[in-house]
């Protein structure tokens, strides 16, 4: 075996070993996805930020060999917006989503990132499409709720969109924080003479 060829394989060994370790990273993540942490919490120095800053890395190597994988723009999408990063979350939910527009999650995500950038009318759309793959996608409803609450101030659209996430949400802790809201916008409209 000359020498060159064993340096040839010696680079395929090393190459596959580094792709096996960052896919088997990845595949956890996907499997377990990231948690949202405030944004303080990734502000600490070396902490979660750079451990995030080293996935993207690895994720985007793998992006370039496999450009139109919807899982691995999805985990970059993720793990932009834990970054806060939430431009460059758009882009690549966006980008998943041409490959897999039936991603309820990835829709409702984007619209959290589409409102974190100060595009409420955008994140109400982003949401919607969210329930049109998944009428009772609870996080899309509550949070197009918020929207069109807080932002687009339609309180009667908003209203609809709790009692539906109500009517799925049973006893979560996003349902208890409903239901005063959705009694305040009851109160709101009654006295607007819209109920």
């Amino acid at each position: 075996m000359t020498s060159r060829t064993l340096v040839s394989w010696l680079a395929v060994f090393v190459v596959g070993f580094i792709a096996g370790v960052v896919f088997s990273a990845w595949k956890l993540d996907v499997a377990t996805p990231p948690t949202r942490q405030p944004p303080h919490a990734t502000e600490q120095p070396g902490g979660a930020e750079s451990e995030l800053k080293a996935r993207i890395s690895g994720l985007e190597k793998m992006l370039a060999v496999r450009p139109n994988d919807a899982d691995v723009l999805v985990q970059l999408g993720n793990d932009y917006f834990d970054l806060g990063n939430h431009e460059k979350a758009v882009d690549y939910y966006r980008r998943s989503l041409e490959v897999n527009p039936g991603n309820a999650d990835v829709w409702t995500d984007m619209g959290i990132s589409l409102r974190k950038l100060g595009k409420p009318q955008e994140s109400a759309d982003a949401f919607r499409k969210a329930l049109e793959v998944d009428p009772n996608h609870p996080m899309a409803l509550f949070n197009l709720g918020i929207i069109l609450r807080d932002d687009l101030k339609d309180y009667p659209g908003a209203l609809k969109a709790w009692e539906t996430f109500l009517e799925k949400a049973g006893d979560s802790p996003h349902a208890v924080m409903v239901r005063p809201w959705v009694n305040q916008l009851k109160e709101r409209l009654k006295s607007q003479g819209q109920q």
